[in-house]
């Protein structure tokens, strides 16, 4: 069984933190995936990576992506709207380039599962389901005080371990921001998997809402307007760092007109992309390390 995963961040600090959250985030999907694209979109520098690749500890499976500035313009029709960090068609791009029968696409500041655990939850999973894992919390007093006071990348394995007997709190019965049929959870979109084929399919997030938020659960609804079953899971666990909302350039836009739950949801019906969705016409260089 191979799985891949795709994060798509921006170096912007969004949330506060988003180093820190990233270098627990990476270390942990190495370790549990066969495959990880990271997609760094039009950071105004650089990509957060070159900060923090110091405490990564690369095994051959990291795929990392640079969409410049000039790029991100160029593949967003130079729309001068569209999300700083558009997420749509960076978790498009790592999707479409991704290998493994699984795939997951998830947030820069989730600690991953253990690979055991994901692969015993996977063999009992649907090949005709889109499914979104729960996320349970873990905050940065609870990382300090775990870490007496300092943030100790190298011991984020006993982090993790220390999160699975401690934290409980999770979004499953939480009632939606929407209040739609799709979302299921809230923040649904923090780990989305399915198999490969689903997400051929429904050929990945809709690359029309470069403007928009609820792209997580319009990817949802899609998967039940194509034919799939949908459905929420409590394990295995895993855990978001919590952050703030501001700063970065993430929510640009968000009080745009086109940013509108009714156009990502309610309208809707199913996948406007082209066969040629994710760029897969267009050669997109990558390094692995």
């Amino acid at each position: 069984m191979k799985i891949s995963a795709v994060i798509v961040s921006r170096n912007d600090n969004y949330g506060g933190h988003l180093n820190e959250r990233a270098t627990y985030c990476f270390n942990s999907a190495i370790e549990t995936y066969d495959e990880v694209f990271y997609i760094d979109w039009n950071s105004e520098t650089h990509s957060l990576l070159y900060d923090i690749e110091d405490n990564i500890n690369f095994k051959g499976n990291f795929n990392h992506i640079v969409i410049t500035p000039e790029i991100a313009s160029q593949l967003t029709n130079y729309e001068p709207n569209a999300q700083k960090c558009c997420e749509v068609l960076g978790r498009n791009i790592g999707l479409r380039r991704s290998t493994g029968d699984w795939l997951v696409s998830t947030n820069i500041d989730i600690i991953h599962p253990k690979r055991k655990e994901l692969e015993k939850i996977i063999t009992s999973l649907d090949g005709n389901t889109f499914y979104t894992i729960s996320r349970r919390h873990a905050d940065w007093t609870m990382i300090k005080d775990f870490h007496n006071g300092e943030i100790k990348f190298q011991e984020w394995q006993s982090l993790r371990n220390h999160l699975c007997s401690t934290t409980e709190e999770r979004h499953f019965d939480e009632k939606t921001v929407n209040g739609d049929d799709y979302s299921i959870i809230n923040c649904c979109g923090d780990y989305q998997i399915a198999p490969k084929n689903v997400w051929d399919d429904i050929r990945g997030f809709e690359e029309d809402l470069i403007f928009s938020l609820y792209t997580d659960t319009n990817v949802q609804k899609k998967s039940v307007m194509h034919g799939f079953n949908l459905k929420a899971l409590y394990n295995p666990a895993l855990f978001h760092i919590d952050h703030g909302k501001g700063g970065g350039g993430f929510l640009t836009g968000v009080n745009k007109v086109t940013n509108d739950p009714h156009r990502a949801i309610t309208f809707q019906n199913t996948t406007q992309n082209s066969d040629t969705w994710g760029f897969s016409d267009i050669e997109i260089e990558f390094e692995t390390l």
